[in-house]
């Protein structure tokens, strides 16, 4: 895990925002594609995940605010959950799915990455954000706000030597980990 002086990074060099990094960004996003950044932030899940939701809204429960991933979501090769529950979610999360669902089909990851890369630097964040931030972001945020392990892995559709070896070993300063529980809280994920 490098900490470089522009912020943290993960061990395979993807990076991960603070909170006040994850608000400079979304400013930076046009309003048609930033309910996709949030939702898939919030959410945690892979990308390609975020697109077939997308096309199957029936996955997301409203009654009980929570997204039920079945397998043919995941299709990755060493999943080994037959389906991945992602709850914890904000009570305004069914405002943001509908936003999510009437808004712009979320673009292929060539073209994502594309225009993550465009505003990660308007907002002048290095390294770049990458499709990957999103979900390594709010894993490691809720592993540093002690959220139990097994909650997450679970929730990530991750093992835990997966997350050690990626995200566990993040340090986010004192001030960080207040702004960092605070939007925990705020979206429904810190109690």
């Amino acid at each position: 895990m490098a900490d470089l002086a522009n912020g943290l990074v993960t061990g395979d060099g993807t990076k991960v925002l603070n909170v006040e990094e994850y608000d400079k960004f979304t400013l930076c996003i046009p309003k048609r594609y930033k309910t996709i950044f949030e939702l898939n932030t919030i959410c945690g899940m892979r990308y390609i995940e975020v697109q077939r939701l997308y096309d199957n809204p029936k996955w997301y429960s409203e009654s009980r605010n929570q997204i039920i991933l079945p397998p043919e979501a995941q299709r990755k090769v060493k999943q080994k959950l037959v389906k991945r529950t992602i709850d914890k979610l904000p009570s305004t999360f069914s405002y943001i799915f509908k936003d999510f669902i009437n808004g712009n089909r979320p673009p292929d990851r060539t073209s994502w990455n594309r225009d993550l890369a465009r505003w990660s630097m308007k907002a002048g964040i290095e390294p770049k954000v990458t499709p990957k931030t999103s979900r390594k972001t709010i894993e490691s945020w809720m592993l540093k706000s002690g959220i139990p392990e097994i909650e997450i892995y679970s929730r990530q559709g991750h093992d835990p030597v997966t997350s050690l070896r990626h995200y566990q070993s993040l340090s986010f300063t004192d001030y960080e980990m207040r702004d960092i529980n605070k939007r925990l809280t705020e979206w429904g994920i810190l109690k």
